[in-house]
């Protein structure tokens, strides 16, 4: 039988599904097969590398964190905030004297939250206006999305967990688009992340003109796209083999069950907090649209649909009230008060314990011979250090992932004091097949990815 085409879609009623990877896309080489062929099997037997960028704002509280002084390479211990990554100890690279320089003023003066999230994922300054002439840099992301994205349904994906503002005038004199926004198409076009789970599903789904029509009234019905692809999954599955069809049986349930968690978080009632308190998109709950959106992304990098997702935890100057923490007060707002540590330090654990989360179900998924935790890169962190210092360097970092073979995870790497984080995304690039020697305000890939 001939391979199934990687780029395989299961069709039906203006719905298009992708595939994970399955063992039937591997050409078979018959006989004494020569070297090219079984060079060329290989490579195609090979899954992708995926890329991902997760910000929080506001920084941490640097002693809740650092590894300073705890051991480095494999001999190392977990801090407090980030101990609930120490059931994904083998998959998580955690480095210390990460920098954003053009974070820093650099003559600019005040406005340290619009840079922190201008800059976490262009290693760009951004120019101080509050107009129309913003202008920054192309994003990490979206070169990323220039090289691999090729055959993939979107060529990026953005999420956000909170609505920001595109325009207006917001942290000392920025255009409020800096604080709203991490990825950039180019210096003057922001990539506008999805922040409503359900249609970054459609978008992953979905299809144009008259179809998207079709889709819509699916989702307005509640109806699964599995149900419209099922005649054409039952002819697919009659051509597989044992272990693809049990590939595709759980995938199809990961989707199922996505759909029907997407639709019992937006039929819960509101949260019993004040319109100013909260962002005001459902779901309202911060717990569910967090793992929503991490569960789109497992299944975005499963289907293939997309390789390079950017996921921005909250707008970067935000005040989100932590309710399910039994914290009153806002984000920001506690940064900037004093005898509040403890409070930012469940907020800084909290955010580690969901990427944890999202980590181990990369772990927990199959891909190709292995899992989706041994192809994908997934960088974690934020553009500002000690929240309470409002400082760029010191930067918690943590990249996720064994990128295909290019990095050796579950060690601690002490980096030279104001390494720039742009280094970490150059060996990202790399590793995913990008030809990029540079990015930002780079000095050359990230030592010390490999052991």
């Amino acid at each position: 039988m001939n391979p199934i085409s990687r780029r395989h879609f299961l069709r039906g009623a203006g719905v298009a599904v992708s595939l994970p990877f399955l063992d039937a896309m591997v050409p078979s080489i018959l006989g004494k097969a020569t070297a090219a062929k079984k060079a060329a099997a290989a490579a195609a037997a090979k899954p992708p590398v995926r890329l991902g960028w997760i910000y929080f704002p506001n920084g941490v509280i640097r002693d809740d964190w650092t590894l300073d002084g705890l051991g480095t390479g494999f001999d190392f211990k977990f801090n407090k905030t980030n101990a609930p990554l120490e059931k994904v100890r083998d998959h998580v690279l955690m480095f210390s004297n990460i920098s954003h320089d053009k974070a820093n003023k650099n003559g600019d003066g005040p406005g340290d939250h619009s840079r922190c999230s201008a800059t976490f994922l262009t290693a760009s300054q951004a120019r101080k206006t509050q107009g129309k002439d913003i202008y920054l840099g192309i994003s990490a992301d979206q070169v990323a999305a220039q090289h691999i994205a090729q055959g993939t349904r979107l060529p990026s994906l953005e999420l956000t967990l909170e609505k920001g503002k595109q325009e207006g005038r917001c942290d000392s004199g920025y255009s409020c688009v800096y604080l709203s926004n991490i990825s950039w198409r180019s210096p003057t076009q922001p990539a506008s992340p999805e922040i409503n789970p359900r249609r970054a599903f459609d978008r992953l789904f979905g299809m144009t003109g008259a179809d998207a029509e079709k889709f819509k009234a699916r989702a307005l019905d509640r109806q699964s796209v599995l149900d419209f692809v099922a005649d054409d999954a039952r002819s697919l599955r009659k051509k597989l083999g044992t272990t693809d069809k049990r590939k595709l049986d759980e995938y199809f349930e990961s989707v199922r069950e996505t759909e029907l968690y997407i639709n019992r978080v937006a039929n819960m009632p509101p949260a019993k907090v004040s319109a100013n308190q909260r962002p005001p998109e459902n779901p309202d709950n911060i717990v569910h649209h967090s793992r929503l959106m991490y569960d789109l992304m497992v299944l975005a990098y499963q289907t293939d649909s997309t390789r390079v997702i950017s996921n921005m935890l909250a707008d970067g100057q935000t005040n989100r009230i932590y309710e399910n923490l039994g914290i009153s007060s806002g984000h920001h707002q506690l940064t900037h008060s004093r005898g509040k540590a403890e409070e930012i330090q469940r907020i800084d654990q909290f955010l580690v314990e969901e990427f944890a989360r999202f980590i181990k179900k990369l772990a927990d998924t199959p891909d190709g011979q292995g899992r989706l935790i041994d192809n994908c890169l997934i960088a974690y962190g934020s553009g500002i250090g000690d929240g309470r210092r409002h400082d760029h360097d010191f930067l918690p970092t943590v990249l996720a992932g064994h990128g295909g073979g290019a990095v050796d995870p579950g060690r601690h790497v002490v980096a030279e004091e104001r390494t720039p984080m742009a280094n970490i995304y150059v060996s990202m690039l790399q590793a995913a097949g990008a030809p990029v020697d540079a990015f930002g305000d780079s000095t050359g890939p990230m030592a010390g990815l490999k052991v």
